[in-house]
């Protein structure tokens, strides 16, 4: 095994840290959290809905099978160099990292069957992967074990979906779902991260209710104003979290309701931002009627 970490770790220079801590960092739940919130508004907010929910439970799993294992990583261990350790939190099996990347960009590519899409996610799931190795902060088991468990949630989650979603509840029930599911969560999944994730989930998931109920925003525009909603409403919600980071840092807890007003954020009151702005789609069924008067 430390002959496997000295021929990875022979190629280490400044350059290759710094790109593998980038590549590291964009397999953390943050990263995540700014990919389904420009999902959302930009390309498929059911999906982005659906997403947000099967990474949420993958996640979860991964915590709990963490503290149950409780297997040691490689830090300190002789002959391994470790770095970007504040990274690592918790035990060793599965790798987070490698199953949050497995369960975000499978299903990514499952739902989006192009040869790009599919590509790039195979590319971020290797490198993300590897990342941890060549950081020194994961075991190889780690890594193929998170990726087993990342691609059995996504297919789990693909057959559950076909009913899961489509349950005749009343709004209200939903909303109250949207909540205690994702906080019944916070039992095992309770890192800095883990109840930022958990709290954005669950007022992403009823924000999206609130939102498909009253609103029924249209994600789809150009480019040029794709972008332009993305960082208006990345700039919000960034200054949001910024503004409430000394409270979060005092006491982790308090990331649940920052977060959970993030996820509201981004699923309810910005598309009534962008829908107030003329930044959103046109709806088909209304481009036909417009044509023919």
């Amino acid at each position: 095994m430390l002959e496997f970490y000295r021929i990875i770790q022979s190629i280490s220079n400044p350059a290759w840290d710094n790109l593998f801590i980038i590549v590291s960092f964009l397999g953390s739940e943050p990263a995540y959290i700014v990919l389904l919130a420009t999902i959302f508004w930009n390309i498929d907010k059911r999906f982005g809905f659906r997403l947000g929910i099967l990474f949420l439970t993958s996640m979860t799993l991964n915590s709990f099978l963490k503290d149950f294992l409780q297997t040691f990583r490689p830090i300190g261990q002789p002959g391994i160099r470790s770095i970007y350790v504040e990274s690592a939190t918790g035990y060793s099996f599965p790798s987070g990292h490698s199953q949050g990347a497995a369960t975000f960009y499978l299903y990514l590519a499952s739902q989006w069957k192009k040869r790009l899409i599919i590509l790039f996610s195979l590319i971020m799931i290797i490198t993300i992967g590897f990342s941890r190795l060549y950081l020194g902060l994961h075991w190889p088991a780690d890594i193929f074990g998170g990726y087993f468990i990342g691609i059995l949630a996504v297919v789990l989650f693909l057959l559950l979906d076909k009913t899961l979603f489509k349950l005749p509840f009343s709004l209200r029930i939903k909303i109250l779902i949207s909540l205690l599911f994702p906080l019944s969560f916070s039992l095992v999944y309770h890192s800095d991260q883990g109840l930022q994730l958990i709290g954005f989930t669950m007022g992403y998931a009823s924000g999206y209710f609130l939102e498909d109920h009253y609103i029924d925003y249209m994600e789809k525009t150009s480019i040029y104003l794709s972008i332009y909603k993305t960082v208006m409403g990345l700039g919000v919600l960034g200054i949001w979290v910024v503004v409430w980071e000394p409270l979060t840092v005092a006491n982790r807890f308090f990331n649940l309701p920052v977060y959970l007003l993030a996820g509201i954020w981004t699923s309810f009151f910005a598309p009534i931002w962008f829908r107030t702005c003329g930044w959103e789609g046109i709806r088909k069924n209304a481009l036909i009627k417009c044509n023919k008067q």
